[in-house]
């Protein structure tokens, strides 16, 4: 029968229990401002009762309770609302990430401005217009001239500045991938301390918010996948590429992948190979590896250069040879893109599915891509119609009356880092104002022929009035897109066609396309409704995220007012169970005392 030892081992158990909340109590307070740290509770449940064995016992009414003991130490989360929080984290790393860099392009065109490209080119027509007026002034000629040399440094600055935009994104996946195998690491590491703690029966919940905190922090990068496992252990792969398992919940299995950094890739045209060079796990202190791909062509090589990861094994192997079919699979791209048919801007193909701030880094670089193209086919539009009707000729060096050097705009050999005296390729990058006007501003051609005399300045009117003609810009070939009008085909969709050196001032406004100043201002307004539109989607999933972080807090975070309320409830707890064990103690003296007397 139950006696006073067993309500004194009751009493006990009490005091046990109200310890271990309170001490879980002190956890929680302690780690009221810990990042990650989610509450926890002592989980009571009373213990084995103890019954009666025949009728003659005290207690043959029924069973009499034995007290309580602590079965866990629960881990107060919701498994659904951190999915939310992590598919949420995903697509606002991406807008974030897309926000900050198109930002960036703003600044690098920095219109509008009294120094930015589309008062260079008002300046430089009416400078012509000037020149028309006073033909026979050579410091009027050397404005222009240096009007036209400050247009083309503006091109070349804000197109070198793309460039290094693109440049930054590719760097930034470079820490991506650090980072990404850093956290992956991590988080397989703890995956196996959880696995080894709950082997043995306990609960490893500080382990756990270590790992769901790496979680979480992986989730910004690119979208994941999370299956949950026996003995507390997550099975992870990423959501684009669920078949390449990253952390594998049995600590036996080494089949899983991490991520490299692509440092180039070219091809050899001759024989279709490519030759990949990349570092091992994006660190580029350790010995750079390559891989030869067969069957390859420039778009994997651009994809390669543009997406810059790969997937290799745990080690960030990817092999010495593949197939281009092959190999393609093993490329990290977590976006897919289109474009808008103009040249002009990128865009997404599903921006629900793009997930991470790597997803950006890399569909961000074909959006700047997209605007450099049009830079270049801005360049080419100007320098074309300009250099066409300055010599008088469909050709890209030499004039109506064998004057090569009166070209105005040439291009910029960057192999032997000179002038050509040709506009031929002529890009945003490479567009040059001929050094021999620069130097002597007497050779600028400025009347309608070799004869007219000092006084006529047509052909400086006709350089004017290419401010107000519609001309197809978008349709002019770029560096990335070849399949459109060469320079002859261009001239002669805006009236310039076998033409002698009178029929070149006559130029034909087409009846669609834009002028050059128009253009540039439908590039600036593509960029700004761009950057507008990820500015807006940041702001939207940053309040989306909070209040799934604010209901993700409710149910995990630590409330100091609920846990000082707890404190009270187990601390008069505590008191009664030792008051209980106090009267006990009297009860025995009765009983073994008091029967001496």
């Amino acid at each position: 029968m139950a006696g006073l030892f067993d309500t004194f081992t009751i009493a006990k158990r009490g005091l046990n229990v109200q310890q271990s909340a309170i001490n879980t109590t002190s956890h929680n307070i302690a780690n009221a401002n810990t990042e990650g740290y989610s509450r926890q509770r002592a989980v009571a449940e009373t213990t084995r009762p103890f019954g009666g064995m025949s009728k003659f016992d005290s207690c043959s009414v029924g069973q009499v309770g034995t007290g309580a003991e602590i079965t866990s130490i629960q881990r107060i989360r919701d498994y659904f609302i951190d999915y939310q929080v992590r598919s949420e984290s995903g697509t606002s790393g991406y807008y974030t990430q897309r926000n900050e860099t198109l930002s960036k392009v703003e600044d690098v065109f920095g219109e509008p401005s009294d120094t930015g490209i589309q008062e260079l080119i008002n300046q430089f027509f009416t400078a012509f217009q000037e020149v028309s007026k006073s033909p026979d002034k050579s410091d009027v000629k050397a404005v222009a001239l240096q009007n036209a040399s400050s247009l083309a440094d503006a091109l070349n600055y804000t197109y070198n500045q793309l460039e290094k935009s693109c440049e930054d994104s590719q760097s930034l996946l470079q820490s991506n991938v650090v980072d990404v195998n850093s956290y992956l690491d991590q988080i397989n590491e703890l995956n196996k301390q959880i696995r080894r703690v709950s082997a043995v029966g306990q609960t490893p919940n500080d382990l756990m918010d270590k790992r769901d905190n790496l979680l979480d922090q992986l989730s910004y990068k690119f979208g994941i996948k999370v299956d949950r496992d026996s003995l507390d252990t997550i099975n992870l792969s990423s959501t684009e590429y669920p078949d390449s398992s990253l952390v594998k919940s049995d600590p036996t299995d080494t089949n899983y992948s991490r991520l490299s950094y692509v440092k180039s890739a070219t091809l050899d045209e001759s024989t279709g190979d490519i030759t990949v060079k990349y570092y091992p796990l994006g660190d580029e202190n350790a010995v750079e590896k390559s891989v030869t791909i067969t069957g390859g062509d420039q778009e994997l090589v651009d994809k390669l250069n543009t997406c810059k990861i790969l997937i290799g094994d745990k080690d960030g192997i990817v092999g010495t040879t593949a197939t281009a079919s092959d190999f393609s699979k093993k490329i990290f791209q977590t976006y897919e893109y289109e474009t808008d048919g103009s040249g002009t801007a990128v865009n997404s193909v599903d921006n629900n599915n793009i997930k991470g701030e790597i997803a950006a880094n890399q569909s961000v670089q074909e959006t700047i891509q997209g605007y450099m193209d049009s830079l270049d086919r801005l360049a080419a539009g100007l320098a074309y119609s300009v250099n066409a009707i300055q010599t008088g000729s469909l050709d890209s060096s030499s004039s109506s009356q064998g004057l090569a050097n009166n070209l105005i705009f040439v291009t910029y050999d960057e192999d032997t880092k000179i002038n050509t005296t040709s506009d031929s390729g002529i890009t945003a990058k490479t567009i040059r104002v001929n050094n021999d006007l620069i130097t002597d501003p007497t050779l600028l051609n400025c009347s309608t022929t070799s004869t007219s005399g000092e006084g006529d300045g047509a052909r400086a009117n006709a350089i004017a009035n290419i401010n107000v003609l519609k001309m197809n810009l978008s349709n002019i070939a770029s560096g990335t897109d070849l399949n459109k009008m060469d320079r002859q085909t261009f001239l002669n969709s805006i009236g310039i066609s076998g033409f002698t050196d009178t029929t070149a001032l006559n130029l034909n406004a087409g009846s669609d396309g834009s002028t050059i100043d128009s253009y540039y201002k439908t590039i600036i307004n593509n960029l700004a409704v761009e950057n507008q539109e990820a500015s807006r989607q940041s702001d939207n999933q940053e309040t989306i995220l909070a209040n799934l972080e604010n209901q993700k807090a409710s149910v995990s975070g630590v409330s100091l007012d609920e846990e000082m309320t707890n404190l009270i409830q187990f601390q008069h707890s505590y008191q009664a169970n030792a008051k209980m064990i106090s009267t006990i103690d009297e009860l025995l003296d009765v009983v073994i005392n008091g029967l001496k007397r």
